[in-house]
């Protein structure tokens, strides 16, 4: 679908003109169910025109996106598919302008936004000459509270403190390919990995980032597995464990997190592995902001017209 054909669609703003349309459009022959193109007739899979009771659907390939119902009332519906064929669509035949932001349609009239998610089903009219929303859609996102993040890096403070210094200690300045500019990486020696291999297995903790509706090589992540990995690397860093053993599982924690950001499925397979240091500490804040979710995270309603940026909201995803 392109303008070559949506060019062809009529322009219709209320329900008189699109029962008119469905009343002068033939249906084609042959076709069983019945289907009237709308607009050019040759493009009757992409756009056509139905009756549901008294509405008129107007609908792109099998999602009945605009309907014009008897009473005035006019209801937009996506069906998931936030694309560019349904953005263009909406705008081309109610002449309101429509993009994507993050999996969600946002709708522009006026200089107000409006958004239109997944199976939303957003009601508007015709008032004066412009459109009015009726039900316009709360959109929702999540922000981390700054007290509770203090309160989580406190707990594992002494973590924090043994990773800074074994970045600062371990980086290097490193060219890792030629084409890039020099940076600071933590680089580790494949046998340095292998040497504690009988001290840490690096396959229990690959899913310790992976909470929320997420998956892994393609494969997605069940809770378990998730809370399996995570608390295993927690237990890594506990403050309260055995003195005697804390510096060997520190040690092991970084070198966890090390292979993580070298690969997502940690399976060391060079001679080398490079760590941006900037990213590790980091990676630690995600590790456990992930694990005390909802402690950091708060809800909070966005302006309208907002779509959440999705940082956090994959965390606090349902795995169902």
């Amino acid at each position: 679908m392109g303008y070559a054909t949506i060019r062809h669609v009529p322009r219709v703003q209320d329900y008189k003109t699109a029962l008119n349309i469905y009343n002068n459009t033939k249906p084609l022959r042959g076709r069983n169910p019945e289907i009237r193109p709308l607009g050019n007739r040759r493009d009757p899979d992409t756009y056509h025109i139905r009756k549901s009771g008294e509405a008129i659907e107007l609908v792109l390939y099998k999602t009945p996106v605009i309907t014009f119902e008897a009473d005035g009332d006019v209801v937009l519906f996506i069906d998931g598919y936030n694309s560019v064929s349904t953005h263009q669509f909406i705008d081309h035949v109610l002449n309101i302008r429509a993009r994507g932001a993050r999996r969600t349609t946002v709708l522009t009239i006026g200089g107000n936004k409006y958004t239109l998610a997944d199976t939303d089903k957003l009601r508007l009219r015709m008032e004066d000459g412009n459109w009015r929303f009726l039900n316009p859609k709360t959109q929702w996102g999540w922000k981390l509270n700054r007290k509770e993040i203090t309160n989580v890096r406190t707990k594992y403070g002494e973590f924090y403190k043994y990773l800074k210094g074994f970045v600062n200690l371990r980086s290097e300045v490193v060219k890792e390919h030629r084409w890039q500019p020099e940076k600071d990486y933590v680089v580790v020696p494949k046998e340095e990995f292998s040497s504690v291999s009988s001290l840490v297995s690096l396959r229990d903790y690959k899913y310790m980032d992976k909470r929320g509706k997420q998956h892994l090589n393609w494969m997605n992540v069940t809770p378990e597995q998730y809370q399996a990995s995570a608390k295993a690397f927690e237990y890594l860093i506990r403050p309260d464990q055995p003195e005697d053993g804390k510096h060997t599982n520190f040690y092991k924690a970084a070198l966890v997190l090390i292979a993580k950001l070298y690969a997502d499925t940690m399976d060391i397979r060079t001679e080398q592995v490079y760590a941006q240091s900037k990213h590790i500490v980091p990676l630690l804040d995600d590790v456990l902001f992930m694990l005390y979710a909802e402690q950091v995270l708060v809800r909070y309603e966005l302006p309208m017209g907002k779509v959440s940026s999705g940082i956090y909201e994959h965390w606090m995803q349902s795995w169902e």
